[in-house]
């Protein structure tokens, strides 16, 4: 892979980090110079560095606000994709789903009788497509007003992409993509919106829990300080998983079970830690320099993926952060996020809790749930993020901040776990650029030549050395 580099300044600039914030509600400009006070009442303390990127507080109630009737195309149809489906129906008045596409008869079906049964939806036979290339159809379909996107990652840049270019609204479930090609595809796909006025909102609910935006707010105003490090944590128990019938083909089984197998989802430290790691990019305006991974396949059924990653992640300002991510039964389980500053620490949850407390272990500020659970009945960030953007395009306003920010959390995410398979550290201004792609260069639903060898979990480094031969180290190992 031929090693380019591009500044963070510049991907900044390129990029549109700093942006379109397209927001409902108010959006300051964060921050001050990153500055010791001169005063001796106030020695040591730091406020937050200087951000270009605006603090966007978005209002949500319990439905989107009223206004043009929208129809949607439903692009993948499985588990998520019903979720998301039913998400969007629930967000607003005068929405409704009106064409549907997947790869698998089965699971397309599954969702339309559910949407008759349920919502009484009738999807007609003529707006069913099936296939790899059935996307466009829904997106070429000019009675289609948003596309609802919720394929495997791998897929998220193309149908993102090509939906925009037909001028629809869009909603993608997370992550943005799984390598540098399927991000940068996808960072063009926001560009392009940006341009056309159009709204990309994502699937990382937790910027849409009230409870993660009053501690973003608190965070963003300098209640923890200038941000020094974080801890990030998605362990879990065993994923979900599909065991191979006898009449599928590889692909069909991979397809199937494609949370198990990294070139359609990315690791599950994209596919779920990114929540974690778009916490810290949400909350820290920064951006990683490198990472330095490891893990490993222990448990897992199926699939040739992780189930254990650990990240030594080192932002802008040397900033450092440690992530964890795990899927094993009958090990410690937490999902949280820990933001570490000058002045204390914002420990959040999505069980409720959210919290900041000094460095002698005072409780400064917790978030009210009662208040919340009184004045709101909406408070699944799934329904929110639904809500939001069609208060946007309700409002003919663009909304696209979300998305630009998932791209770096993505991107981040895959840094680690190129850096976990390989044992190397990954630098973010060579990954940003390289060639790395998880897409094959075809997509069928047939059988793959030395399937059974070419999937396999990869194996970090290289055995040791039998006694008497030389050891292979690199250049910072120590000796004792």
């Amino acid at each position: 892979m031929e090693k380019k580099k591009i500044s963070r300044r510049q991907f900044i600039s390129n990029s549109a980090m700093i942006g379109t914030a397209g927001a409902i509600g108010s959006a300051t400009a964060a921050g001050g110079l990153l500055t010791s006070c001169t005063n001796e009442s106030n020695k040591g303390r730091f406020k937050l560095v200087e951000s270009d990127i605006p603090v966007v507080i978005p209002e949500m109630g319990d439905k989107a606000i009223d206004g043009k009737p929208l129809r949607a195309a439903m692009i993948g149809c499985g588990n998520r994709g019903s979720g998301a489906a039913m998400d969007f129906l629930d967000a607003a008045n005068d929405v409704t789903i009106t064409s549907m596409v997947d790869i698998f008869p089965d699971r397309l079906e599954r969702l339309r009788a559910r949407l008759a049964e349920n919502r009484n939806i009738i999807v007609s036979d003529d707006k069913i497509h099936y296939g790899f290339d059935a996307y466009k159809k829904a997106c070429d379909d000019p009675d289609i007003d948003i596309v609802l996107i919720a394929s495997p990652g791998v897929f998220h840049s193309l149908h993102v992409k090509y939906a925009i270019e037909k001028g629809k609204q869009v909603f993608c479930e997370k992550p943005a993509g799984i390598c540098p090609v399927t991000c940068r595809e996808f960072l063009a796909a926001v560009k392009m919106a940006q341009a056309k006025g159009l709204c990309i909102q994502t699937g990382a609910q937790r910027n849409h829990l009230r409870g993660y935006i009053e501690a973003y707010r608190r965070v963003r105003g300098g209640m923890i300080g200038r941000i020094t490090g974080g801890v990030l944590k998605w362990n879990q128990g065993a994923m979900n998983y599909v065991l191979r019938r006898p009449e599928w083909s590889d692909m069909e089984y991979m397809l199937r079970d494609f949370f198990s197998w990294n070139w359609l989802c990315g690791d599950h430290v994209i596919d779920q830690l990114v929540h974690q790691i778009d916490i810290f990019t949400w909350f820290s305006h920064l951006k990683p320099v490198s990472v330095v991974g490891m893990g490993s396949q222990l448990q897992r059924r199926t699939g040739d993926i992780f189930d254990n990653f650990a990240l030594d992640i080192v932002y802008e300002g040397g900033v450092r952060v440690n992530a964890q991510a795990r899927q094993i039964d009958n090990c410690a389980g937490d999902v949280s996020e820990t933001i570490i500053g000058t002045e204390g620490t914002c420990y959040c949850k999505d069980n409720g809790t959210y919290t900041i407390h000094d460095w002698d272990g005072n409780l400064v500020w917790q978030y009210d749930v009662k208040a919340e659970e009184e004045q709101f009945q909406q408070r699944s960030g799934y329904k929110l993020e639904h809500i939001d953007l069609i208060n946007h395009i309700r409002q003919g306003k663009s909304l696209t901040l979300e998305a630009e920010r998932l791209v770096t959390s993505s991107l981040t995410g895959a840094m680690g776990r190129e850096s976990a398979y390989t044992g190397k550290e990954i630098k973010w201004d060579e990954f940003l650029v390289s060639d790395l792609s998880l897409m094959p260069a075809e997509v069928h639903l047939g059988n793959i030549p030395d399937f059974a060898t070419k999937f396999v979990a990869p194996k970090m480094g290289t055995l040791a050395a039998l006694p008497g031969q030389p050891r292979q180290r690199p250049a910072s190992t120590p000796t004792t």
